[in-house]
């Protein structure tokens, strides 16, 4: 199947970002000023959202066997990763403690897996409802008022950011985004790219006016709305009501980041990020294992200087990509990543037939 680099190199971006993101969470505190929370506000204002967009973008009906295998991709690596966790924490591994045995608490990065079979599974029924896309976000809105915030089934994550998912879904049955893909005028190119570029840069730009105004608790704040975590009476404990019209703002920030970042994507190969970008699912599930040493061993600011602290996580966020992109990384991790259960499906309807 021949590839498309322009996606790769897309999805080899985001999980750059996701990567970078992952290390900034808890080094941003360390450090006084704005520069860390900032540019962690920019990086998830629209990284996920992007993501789940172009998993929208590629959804098809019928495909049963990809949502097994995910699913079991999902459970494979919710017991690895979590049971690591878990051990690191010096909690016993045969316990009720154990992370990785709460398959209905996705742990920490799996909550996508774990929200991208539930939508593969529902989505078919949504889609025929009239006008998909705003009854999800109506819903995802109103959502934000229940209180519940345990973790159980990622709700808050799984509801909240569904919205961008039918978006892409219902962008691939009108073939939107192909209009963002490069045509060959170089006119025509640099239109393209400067329709992206004023609408990516301005929501960066507000966002950086409003950093700059806000105080390192508020961006912490900002940045927590784009990530759906908290319910509105949480977030907002003034009004509820006011998390409805914030999050409106927030859908429509995200989405305008997202678009015009991919008008800005090169459509040819690029060195590193295409791979990435086509082993994006190996990258967001090993770097959590290279993420969580970080914050086990560089617990404190590490250089007096923030913004060379930014580079240093920068250079080591591309660094533990290439890692995880080596052809012995990818051969070693294959059988745990790229589950074939083809065998196990064709034996059981095997047996149904004979039975």
């Amino acid at each position: 199947m021949n590839r498309n680099p322009w996606f790769d190199n897309i999805k080899g971006f985001l999980v750059i970002f996701v990567v970078i993101g992952h290390m900034l969470t808890d080094l941003r505190f360390d450090y006084d000023g704005k520069l860390l929370e900032t540019v962690y506000l920019v990086i998830y204002s629209f990284h996920m959202p992007l993501f789940i967009i172009l998993s929208g973008y590629f959804f098809r009906e019928n495909k049963y066997l990809h949502v097994i295998q995910l699913f079991a991709v999902y459970c494979v690596w919710q017991i690895l990763i979590g049971s690591w966790a878990t051990f690191g924490e010096g909690l016993p591994l045969l316990s009720g403690q154990n992370l990785g045995t709460h398959l209905l608490r996705p742990y920490w990065a799996l909550w996508y897996l774990f929200v991208m079979v539930v939508w593969y599974i529902v989505t078919p029924y949504v889609i025929h409802l009239r006008g998909y896309v705003w009854f999800g976000l109506a819903f995802a809105l109103l959502y934000g008022f229940e209180l519940e915030n345990t973790g159980f089934l990622a709700l808050r994550k799984l509801i909240m950011f569904y919205p961008y998912f039918l978006l892409g879904n219902y962008l691939s049955e009108h073939e939107f985004i192909r209009i963002f893909e490069m045509p060959k005028s170089f006119k025509r190119r640099m239109n393209v790219r400067l329709i992206g570029g004023l609408a990516f840069a301005s929501v960066v730009g507000f966002l950086l006016y409003e950093a700059w105004r806000d105080t390192p608790q508020e961006i912490v704040a900002l940045a927590n709305a784009f990530k759906h975590r908290f319910p509105y009476v949480e977030q907002y404990d003034s009004d509820a009501w006011v998390g409805v019209l914030k999050h409106s703002v927030i859908y429509f920030l995200s989405i305008t980041a997202s678009l015009g970042f991919m008008m800005l994507v090169p459509m040819r190969r690029l060195p590193l990020v295409t791979r990435a970008g086509e082993l994006s699912l190996y990258v967001y599930l090993l770097h959590v294992f290279f993420v969580m040493a970080w914050r086990q061993y560089v617990t404190t600011a590490f250089v007096p200087q923030t913004w060379l602290a930014l580079l240093i996580v920068i250079g080591v966020a591309l660094l533990i990509v290439g890692v995880i992109i080596h052809p012995l990384i990818v051969r070693l991790m294959r059988p745990l990543i790229e589950i074939d259960i083809r065998p196990i499906v064709e034996e059981r309807q095997d047996l149904s037939k004979k039975g």
